[in-house]
């Protein structure tokens, strides 16, 4: 979602368009005009075009990444259900960089992170593609409507054919990258889960593949990720005890690194 300056000499006051999160190409006839805030039914309209223009197969299912998409997708079928094609199923996602803007609620339920088969993905792409598309804004902003559309659809197409040049290049590095994380990950899994112990890991492994069978139907089912400190109650419990769960403890330490960078500092700089 890019936003102009609200304006009301303008007819036009943004655009929203869907490109691919792991590989950043616009999708095509995907981006589409705003006339009054982020308007479902435009965003309705550019994801129904990339979907067919794309060939989307409903055997892949769709990964929808939005800042916005805890709302956006509460009532996405009832708005555009009969339109999609048969038997394809749209999972939602919020981008990386927008999900810790939101209640801790929206971090469990839609992170990219504890979705599966969403691998390793910010999506965020579209903030990249826009700060290319901000250089032509003063020329858009003052064109002729079909002047803008050309302006946009050349950009646009560069921004694809550029990726299309160096894909091969680019999948090479992030494939190198994967390998070595996959490595670090599994070292650190296999320490994890040695120290856990074989119980609680089954019991555990067990407790997300359920939650994750049914978070198409029960979202809330994913909280399971979120943490879990229990604090003591009661009028008996004494103070001290109060205050040192593990979130407590993490917070003094914290507090008393500060403290020590302020004291140690100016002695340094001396």
């Amino acid at each position: 979602m890019n936003a102009l300056l609200a304006s009301k000499a303008c007819d036009i006051t943004g655009i929203v368009a869907v490109a691919c999160a792991r590989h950043g190409c616009y999708a095509p006839n995907s981006l589409v005009d705003l006339f009054l805030g982020e308007g479902q039914k435009n965003t309705d309209f550019s994801v129904i075009k990339a979907i067919f223009l794309t060939h989307v197969d409903p055997e892949q299912g769709l990964l929808l990444i939005y800042d916005i998409v805890c709302q956006y997708i509460v009532h996405f079928l009832h708005r555009i259900g009969h339109l999609l094609p048969e038997g394809l199923h749209v999972d939602a996602a919020i981008g990386l960089f927008h999900v810790h803007a939101h209640k801790d609620d929206c971090f469990f339920r839609f992170a990219s992170t504890f979705i599966p088969g969403a691998g390793i993905v910010a999506g965020e792409i579209l903030e990249s593609l826009w700060s290319s598309l901000n250089s032509i804004s003063r020329a858009a902003r003052t064109a002729t409507l079909a002047h803008r559309a050309e302006i946009l659809d050349d950009h646009t197409s560069d921004s694809n054919h550029k990726k299309m040049l160096g894909i091969v290049t680019v999948l090479s590095k992030s494939h190198k990258k994967a390998v070595d994380m996959l490595e670090h990950a599994e070292e650190y899994y296999n320490k994890l889960s040695s120290g856990a112990g074989a119980l609680a890991v089954e019991m555990w492994k067990a407790e997300i593949e359920l939650a994750e069978e049914s978070r198409s139907d029960n979202l809330p089912a994913m909280d399971i990720y979120a943490p879990k400190i229990e604090r003591p109650t009661g009028r008996d419990t004494p103070q001290h005890n109060q205050s040192t769960t593990a979130l407590d403890k993490w917070m003094a330490f914290a507090l008393n690194v500060e403290d020590r960078q302020y004291v140690i500092l100016p002695f340094l700089s001396a």
